[in-house]
């Protein structure tokens, strides 16, 4: 309740006052406690006793007493133990009273009094029984002191329980603190539901906030303007239209312009999605980046760039002429096939990839298309980039805008890992890919095969994340990867199927048809490709004429084939284009009028009238990404329906129909349109999403023939169905609905990353390859050579521990694939490893240095690996993980034994290693050493082989439960060691033994994996133990630690980080120079 002085319930005690309640019913209660009232009436209540002043309740609501309590039901109690610490003074008691008769109803006089002891104060305690079963009930703690007053708790809500069980002990914390809630006002699953509702609000208030907004601003860089260009054959003067603007336009116009021919990529789908990102333009800025796909004269390049920004919010990308069509050819002729899992053997693709000049060309377009970017970025700006032509675009833009928040979008497959990894620059291609901050693919499987590349090649481990994506870290820079296909423009393409001139069409072709006297129509819509498969089209039709021949008077296959031109305008694919004609006209001349090609691009109108009239379509694609057509058809359906509004069209579901035969053109009136199948190659990307399409192998010439066959004579009832369903799904999956999605989980990706303080403007700088940028800014706890220099400049004592295994290869490689991408220098004598050694060598002979290196390989392993070393014996060794050790000035033949080592554990490793030995190609089991069993699979395929690793610890932990040994899992391999066999143990070891002597003021800990974890434990711990050390004259000296892990992010108790052995030689190198003038001027003084 309030306090005397009328204000809010804050914080502190009230001297009088009674308990919160949602529902003010006053009381007024006498000296004996009895009720005199118990109207609704505000009346003014007082408490009072004998001695003590009165103290006055006016204004202070209480609880209802429960009706039940009052008319003295008796059920079964439940034992209550009430616990709650309060400071005192002397002569105070402690009440709990609440809103039952066993807590006083309200009253404190006839409350619970608590009781405490010596032992126990501040902690009072109380029991009482309680009626089982009945509702919340609610309750305070009231002090009362010596001279009569009362003092409430008045900084929180009223506390609650629920009697159940025989016994309940109430831990109620502090007095007039908030203390965990039981349960809600009424029950404890509502204070649930309520939570769970609250954190589902906060998401979607985060998900609302996170869409695109007025303040955001969006760059969409493809490779091609959703444009079409005229050019007016009087003056030259270029002009420029909308895709969908210009989408019932295939002559010539009428003002005389010359419609300029498009290459390739104009026939596909991207240009729709990209175009259809404009609407976007209502709720934020959006601006297009891409080329024209035509050459446009120097001197009208800047009048057209003021044009396109002016009145289309475009900024056009010139390229030369030659350039242009050298980059476009590349594109379309070597990365496209790769992309359609062709694998790179042709004699064209060899030689794009022998010389390095086409790639660097490619390489500098990509930059053509950053420039724009670049010229009108903000910071945060989102940046949207389309496709394999624009590979290199993230790693680009990253380099120069760190802050940009950047979206790659595949609209074709992606290979798997065998052929990806066929491209010599497939490792430059991944990492600029993975400077994004999303990957998007329109199915999972393609997202399955980058993910592969990614962990094949780079060796680069996945896992799942929030909403669905997947995310990979990549030095630090977090990427996510997303599988969403995109969806059609439905509204648009609805209305526009009720315009008359669809209608008018939409008869025409249904004449034309009735001439051909063909009742069952098959269509096909394709760019005449090798990927399209209308070749395994036209042979599977032609197997079904020839399996089911009561269709051959009666199926006619009308396809359509769009002719595509190079960028200098040569048709492309010529021998395909004649293999198609003599399919077609063999197929005339047996089967007469079943095929009808048709070698243009349509016009929308006469498209979807095309296909209105149509019973199935039929894509038959050998590799496919993107593919707008099938929806289109579905679409189509709609065409001149009356029931475009909500639903299909009224569908003949009589039985005749249902088992004979489709419903034909005389069936069907004005209104109603027949139902269409979708028949859709498995290997096509939409063939995964569209409900109720029949998947087929296209290669199976029989099996795809009766797919046909299943469709034509599909019930009605099953068409219908799947008619809805295909309907309901194009409506609700718009490329606005999917842009958006995209937008937002980037936006939500970014501020997550924010929040958990990640510095963007860093590790967004994982620049590789092209850009040369340095590792130094991946991360904010890299390793600061200059604070090490001045920490072991003035420092008197230094114990240096560096772990031997990060300066040599793998001993079980790493992936047979990655391994170029892990350099060392341990493993010959090279420039970097003569270097290290002999900054080594001036490390060790400082007065007050040690110098320890620790080693998991064997004992001969870490000598002949030291071989060069002049100065051995001035350092400390260990191997075997510290199993043998050297100190600093022994000489070589002399090793210590941490411990005894029983070993009959080591036979049942063996049997189990050996078996995964057989199954696993590439890995082999080292049993050299004499405390630990490893099994390595770096040189095996890394995916198997962390599955096989996986079970391998698995069975081994299990196995040997009750032995002295531990189970690890390491960078590649499996090892199993004799118990405290570490290089922690030993580290600790050398601490104590270094403390014994009055410490080290400064500790360097270099590791490289989760196996020297436990080394950096043990030197935290002396960090916190020991701020300070003592010096020979007794002075004092800061203790500076610095542990660091080399080729990854800082994890677990490591401080900072390194990302290359250059880096670490570069480091032990400034020690080296700071330690070699600290001896120069000792001599000098000297």
């Amino acid at each position: 309740g309030k306090g005397e002085s009328g204000g809010g319930g804050g914080g502190g005690m009230t001297r009088t006052g009674s308990p919160h309640s949602s529902q003010p019913i006053l009381k007024v209660l006498s000296r004996q406690g009895s009720r005199e009232d118990v109207s609704g009436n505000a009346s003014p209540a007082v408490l009072s006793r004998p001695g003590s002043r009165e103290n006055d309740l006016a204004g202070r609501p209480v609880a209802k007493v429960n009706a039940s309590y009052l008319c003295g039901h008796e059920n079964a109690t439940t034992a209550v133990h009430l616990t709650i610490a309060v400071e005192t003074e002397l002569g105070d008691r402690i009440i709990a009273t609440g809103s039952i008769p066993a807590m006083g109803n309200w009253d404190p006089r006839s409350g619970v009094e608590l009781t405490t002891v010596p032992g126990q104060y501040p902690v009072w305690n109380a029991n009482f029984m309680a009626p089982s079963g009945s509702s919340a009930v609610e309750y305070k703690y009231v002090i009362v002191r010596d001279d009569g007053e009362y003092v409430w708790e008045t900084s929180i809500d009223n506390r609650m329980f629920t009697a159940e069980g025989a016994v309940l002990h109430l831990d109620d914390g502090h007095f007039n603190v908030e203390s965990v809630k039981l349960l809600n006002k009424e029950f404890a699953s509502v204070d649930r539901l309520r939570a769970i509702k609250s954190k589902k609000i906060e998401k979607i208030e985060a998900f609302e906030a996170a869409k695109p907004g007025a303040s955001d601003s969006i760059f969409v860089v493809t490779e091609r303007l959703p444009l079409t260009v005229s050019k007016n054959a009087a003056t030259g003067k270029l002009s420029f239209e909308w895709l969908s603007f210009a989408a019932d336009s295939t002559g010539q116009p009428d003002d005389g312009s010359e419609v300029v021919k498009v290459v390739r990529s104009a026939s596909r789908h991207a240009g729709y999605v990209v175009e259809n990102l404009r609407e976007l333009r209502a709720q934020c800025r959006v601006i297009f980046i891409g080329g024209l796909g035509v050459d446009v004269p120097r001197e009208q390049q800047d009048a057209v760039a003021e044009e396109l920004w002016g009145t289309m919010q475009c900024v056009p990308v010139f390229l030369e002429p030659e350039v242009r069509a050298d980059y476009e050819d590349f594109c379309h002729s070597v990365l496209k096939p790769v992309f359609h899992f062709v694998h790179p053997t042709t004699r064209e693709m060899q030689r794009a990839f022998s010389s390095e000049d086409r790639w660097h060309q490619y390489v500098s377009v990509n930059r053509e298309y950053v420039k724009p970017v670049l010229q009108h970025f903000n910071d945060g700006d989102l940046i949207m980039v389309f496709d394999y032509g624009l590979m290199m675009t993230p790693s680009l833009v990253g380099a120069r805008a760190r802050t940009a928040n950047i979206g790659f979008f595949f609209n074709t497959p992606f290979p798997s890992s065998e052929i990806f990894r066929a491209i010599p620059k497939r490792k430059e291609a991944l990492r600029s890919l993975l400077n994004a901050d999303m990957i998007c693919f329109h199915c999972f499987s393609y997202a399955r095969h980058f993910l592969s590349c990614c962990s094949g090649l780079l060796g680069l481990e996945h896992r799942p994340a929030k909403c669905g994506m997947i995310s990979l870290n990549f030095n630090g820079h977090h990427v996510g990867v997303r599988a969403c296909h995109v969806g059609i423009d439905a509204e648009t393409i609805v209305r526009r199927l009720q315009e008359p001139n669809v209608l008018q069409q939409k008869h025409v072709w249904a004449g034309k048809l009735r001439e051909l006297d063909k009742h069952v129509v098959l269509v096909g819509y394709d760019d005449m490709e090798p990927m399209s498969g209308i070749t395994l089209k036209l042979r599977a039709f032609r197997a079904m004429l020839r399996l089911f021949p009561e269709y051959r008077e009666s199926a006619v296959l009308m396809q359509v084939a769009i002719p595509l031109h190079d960028a200098r305008g040569n048709l492309a694919f010529p021998d395909y284009v004649n293999e198609v004609q003599e399919l077609v006209d063999d197929m005339n001349l047996t089967y007469p009028g079943s095929v009808v090609i048709m070698k243009q691009k349509m016009s929308f109108t006469d498209r979807v009238a095309l296909f209105s009239n149509a019973d199935i379509l039929v894509n038959c694609a050998v590799r496919h990404g993107l593919s707008l057509v099938p929806f289109e058809f579905v679409l189509a359906r709609l065409a001149g329906s009356d029931a475009v509004a909500d639903e299909a069209p009224d569908i003949d579901a009589s039985p005749t129909a249902a088992h004979s035969r489709p419903a034909t053109r005389d069936d069907l009136s004005p209104k109603q349109n027949k139902m269409g199948t979708l028949i859709l190659s498995e290997f096509t990307a939409c063939s995964h999403v569209i409900p109720g399409a029949l998947r087929t192998n296209p290669w199976r010439e029989e099996e795809c023939a009766r797919v046909f066959i299943k469709s034509l004579r599909q019930p009605a009832h099953e068409r219908e169905h799947w008619q809805q369903q295909q309907l309901a799904w194009c409506r609700h999956n718009t490329v606005f609905r999917w842009a958006v999605n995209i937008l937002t989980d980037m936006k939500m990706e970014r501020a997550t990353l924010l929040e958990n303080g990640e510095d963007v403007a860093r590790t967004s700088c994982v620049r590789v390859g092209l850009v040369k940028s340095s590792y130094k800014e991946m991360s904010s706890n890299i390793l600061q050579a200059h604070l090490v220099n001045a920490a072991y400049n003035s420092a008197k004592t230094r114990l240096l521990l560096l772990d031997l295994d990060l300066l040599t290869p793998p001993k079980g490689g790493i992936g047979g694939n990655v391994q170029e991408d892990k350099p060392s220098f341990g493993d010959d004598l090279s420039s970097n490893w003569t270097e290290f050694l002999a900054n080594l060598n001036q490390l060790v002979k400082e007065p007050g240095n040690m110098v320890f290196l620790l080693s998991s390989d064997s004992l001969q392993g870490v000598l002949e690996l030291l071989k060069p070393f002049k100065s051995i014996e001035k350092l400390g060794l260990a191997a075997e993980d510290g199993y043998y050790y050297k100190w600093p000035g022994s000489p070589v033949d002399r090793w210590d034994q941490r411990q005894q080592v029983k070993a009959q554990w080591k036979e049942v490793c063996s049997l189990l290693m050996h078996t995964y030995k057989e199954r696993t190609t590439g890995s082999w089991v080292d049993e050299d050493q004499v405390a630990s069993i490893t099994w390595y699979y770096g040189d095996s395929n890394l995916e198997f082989g962390q599955i096989q690793a996986k079970e391998l610890l698995s069975q081994l932990k299990e196995t040997l439960e009750h032995m002295p040994v531990e189970v690890v899992l390491g960078k590649c391999f499996v090892r199993v060691r004799h118990q405290g066999v570490t290089k922690g143990s030993l580290v600790s070891h050398i601490i104590q033994h270094h403390s014994s002597r009055g410490g080290a003021d400064f500790v360097l800990c270099l590791g490289d994996d989760s196996m020297d974890e436990d080394m950096f434990n043990v030197v935290r711990d002396y960090q916190h133990g020991a701020q300070y050390v003592k010096d020979k004259t007794g002075t004092q000296q800061q203790v500076k630690v610095f542990t660091c892990t080399v080729g990854r992010q800082p994890a677990g108790p490591a401080q900072y980080c390194l990302y290359t052995l250059e880096d670490v030689t570069s480091l032990v190198g400034g020690l080296s120079l700071v330690a070699k003038k600290k001896l120069r001027s000792a001599t000098m003084l000297d």
